[in-house]
């Protein structure tokens, strides 16, 4: 994406994808689709059920299960912070989408120093095709203005 944009931008969001949508003089174009590392779901190869190899007992965690959040918090805090340096050049920025990602990403963006300015706006939406992001996008900041 090209650097020093002050241009609005809408980026719909979830926990598997972002497609970042340009905003211009009433056009919205879809610029750049990023995936996610975070994988919700992960299991490795031959892996078991999670009881601990004491006993076989469900009621019991393991330690598996704290390695595994562990490792799906430090995929997400990944995939925010990439989300976070390609929105540092923008002014106008709206996040949307169905899951609470987007509400994730706007906690995470109004703690940090250089988007204390910027004007972030979050809107609750469902999945879409990319006519319909577009459309969303373009709608949003035609009425906005």
């Amino acid at each position: 994406m090209p650097e020093n944009l002050i241009n609005p931008i809408g980026v719909w969001v979830d926990h598997a994808k972002a497609h970042f949508i340009n905003y211009k003089k009433g056009t919205a174009t879809l610029i750049e689709t990023l995936d996610s590392p975070y994988d919700r779901f992960k299991r490795e190869p031959g892996e078991v059920n999670d009881s601990t190899w004491f006993t076989t007992n469900p009621e019991h965690a393991s330690n598996n299960e704290f390695k595994k959040n562990n490792t799906a918090q430090n995929e997400l805090n990944e995939y925010f912070k990439i989300l976070e340096s390609k929105l540092r050049p923008y002014n106008e920025i709206l996040l949307f989408g169905p899951s609470t990602a987007k509400d994730q990403l706007f906690n995470r963006l109004v703690e940090v120093k250089s988007f204390k300015d910027k004007k972030i706006k979050v809107k609750k939406c469902d999945k879409m095709t990319d006519n319909q992001l577009l459309a969303f996008v373009r709608e949003f900041y035609n009425n906005d203005a």
